[in-house]
This record gives C-alpha cells, structure tokens and sequence, in this order.
C-alpha cells in the first residue's frame, strides 16, 4: 500500500503521539510506501526520508518550542497541510489516508480523502478528545464535539489506542461508529548498562523516575508533594516543558534539592539507561490515552506506581505489575512508593511481571492490528465504489 499520515507532531517535536506515529510509520515502511505530513519548526528539513519514511513538513505559525504545540500552531496546521497534501495527493496514488489525532488531522484527512476518493482511517490518540487540565479540551466544547461526530462519520475506519480512548470517544463525543482499539507498542531493545555516576545519578538510595513533558496534565506538582513523604529515595524527572522553571521553584520551596532532579531532554540510549539504573517508575498524571512510557519501563523490568485512570490501565494490573491510587492523592502515591521501598520481593516480582507482559507490545504485534484495519478500510472502500 501507498500510505499518508498526518499528525500535526513527529519527532523531534511532541510527546507520546508523535513517537508512537513515528513507530507506526517505520514499521508499516517495511513493507509499504510510507509518507507523513507534519509541522515544520526552526532548522528541521522540509522534506526528508528517515527511517525509510517519507517527512513532509508544512509552516505553521506560533510554535515556541519541541516539546509543545500552540492553538494558533494547531489552528493553521490545517490549511498548511490541506495545501501540501493536495500536491502530494495529485502526484502519489495514496491507497490510504490515516489521520493520528481526529483534531486536527482528522480535518485534513477527510476533506482530502473526499476530494481524491482515498479511504480514510481516523485514530483516536487521547488529549484529542478529553484532557482535564485544559479548557480547550474538545470536550468541553460543543462546536468540537460535533466535529469529531462528523469526522468519524466520514472516515471509513476508526481507531483507539486503548479501551479509555475508546470509551471516551463513545461517552464524551456520541461516536456511534466501530472502534477497533489498536495499542501502541514499542522495539524490543538491549541496553547497554550504566554505571550511575556516568549518568550523573546519586550514588546511594533507591531511584526511581518519571517521564514526560513538563505539564500540567502530567501531574509533577503533585508528585513533588509526595516525595516529599519518600524518605531517602531519590526522584528523577526525565523530560522537558513550559512549566520546568515552575518546578524547580517548587523542588527548591519543598526542600528536595538534594533528592529531585529535573535532567531536561536526554538522549534515547540514556534514557533506557536511567531506566535501567531505577528501582521503580512512579507517575502521577491526571490522565494517560494509553502511556507510551509504561511500556519502556516495563521493558526495563520496573515496578510501577501509578493513577488508576487512563488507557495503561489496560495492561496496568493493580497488585500484580503495578500500584495504582485514585488522581490526585498525593498521600496514596507517596504510601504506594514506601510500600515498594519496603517489600522489595514485591518489587522484583511485579518487575518480573512487566518484562514478561510487555512482549505483547513490540510494535511488530500491535502494528500488525493496526495494518489490517487500514486494509480492512482499503478493501471495504474498493467494494463500495
């Protein structure tokens, strides 16, 4: 098949979304044709070939930075890349067209899908349907609701990556059409360990870390206050952010200088390394569509703390690879985090759990469910036309 994907982020900008498109990407280009139109920032390539996968980068206006996208860069992500996929659309007989993030991909891929008559696979990536820390989530919003009605309506297959994706489309949206639940996944990689002082991590007590950008759906305020109850044990925040400046006035006002640290961007190799080099992984987000990041370090064989609300609750069992604590109780998740230091057979063995449940995510698998919904959609789309 000859594939086109939108997604208004793709590495190195964006988060979890735009690593899993990237994933998905590279994994479909081993055996398709594979193009991605995404946003172009600073001195990044406007067209590129990495990993096989054909880039296209379209301007936007007011995006500030890597790690986080802007309304007004969402906003004119649209037009820009209604511009340049209609070019692309002319030249290349795309089989496909996959909108990552009904909003605002989605808008993109139908319109041009209708247009060029290419079936159309919209996915469902989480913070595109609800996100509870900011006012602009399209649930709150009843223009945004019927959009991703309307959307979905239109495209020939829909995916989620996990049931609560899935779900919160169907309850907070009204989507009435099939919802294939697609997961993310990852490589399956060996790291090369460590040693703690080349990675610049203290010396002594149990570390352990936690990934993501610097926001507020992340949770990080919170998740200082309970450290603050770790006694001993250190906290390594991988990751960066609007609000790191905030968080750093917030390590220095609890008096855990000596026990966080705030490492920014780090390269992927160091990552898996810190990983590796932890005793346990802790998050403390409001809401996960799935959480990319659990799976890392599950792979790393770590024992997990967690919220109970989000799509890694569908691999995150309470009491057998993981402790999960209702959002926003900070005392639940530093109790959680003790009970860890003190039962370390407990941590090995929810550990070894992990390592074991995250084989059923190397992207070979999960892409292979995903590969045959775009079939499914290219064959369905043949016969009805």
């Amino acid at each position: 098949m000859k594939i086109l994907i939108f997604n208004f982020e793709y590495p190195p900008l964006g988060g979890g979304g735009a690593v899993a498109t990237a994933q998905i990407a590279e994994e479909l280009a081993k055996r398709h044709t594979v193009f991605v139109l995404t946003t172009h920032y600073r001195s990044l390539a406007y067209q590129e070939v990495v990993n096989g996968v054909h880039v296209h980068r379209v301007s936007v206006w007011g995006r500030r930075s890597l790690p986080t996208a802007s309304l007004r860069s969402l906003l004119t992500f649209v037009p820009a890349a209604l511009w340049r996929g209609w070019r692309l659309c002319r030249r290349e007989a795309f089989d496909v067209i996959n909108a990552q993030f009904v909003l605002p991909s989605g808008l993109v891929g139908v319109l041009l899908g209708t247009l060029f008559s290419v079936p159309v696979v919209v996915s469902f990536v989480g913070g595109d349907l609800f996100d509870p820390t900011k006012g602009t989530s399209p649930h709150r919003h009843a223009v945004l609701r019927w959009l991703v009605r309307a959307l979905s309506r239109r495209a020939q297959a829909r995916t989620a990556i996990s049931r609560d994706t899935q779900q919160n489309a169907r309850t907070l949206h009204g989507v009435q059409e099939p919802i294939v639940v697609t997961p993310l996944g990852i490589f399956p990689r060996e790291v090369v360990p460590a040693q703690r002082a080349q990675l610049a991590l203290p010396e002594r007590g149990a570390i352990f870390v936690s990934i993501g950008r610097l926001i507020p759906r992340k949770n990080y305020d919170l998740l200082l206050r309970a450290w603050a109850r770790v006694p001993e044990s250190q906290l390594v925040i991988i990751g960066s952010g609007p609000l790191q400046a905030k968080l750093e006035r917030r390590i220095a006002e609890l008096g855990l200088g000596n026990r966080v640290q705030l490492t920014g961007f780090v390269a992927e190799e160091t990552k898996q390394q810190i990983l590796q080099a932890s005793q346990g992984y802790v998050s403390a987000a409001d809401h996960e569509g799935f959480g990319l990041v659990f799976l890392e370090a599950m792979q790393a064989g770590l024992p997990i703390v967690a919220t109970r609300r989000g799509g890694h609750t569908d691999f995150l069992r309470a009491g057998e690879n993981a402790l999960l604590v209702e959002p926003g109780d900070a005392a639940a998740l530093a109790q959680a985090v003790r009970r860890l230091l003190a039962e370390a057979a407990l941590g090995r063995r929810m550990g070894e759990a992990n390592r074991a449940a995250v084989r059923e995510f190397y992207l070979d698998k999960t892409v292979a469910r995903f590969e045959d919904v775009l079939e499914q959609a290219v064959h369905t789309y043949a016969n009805r036309h």
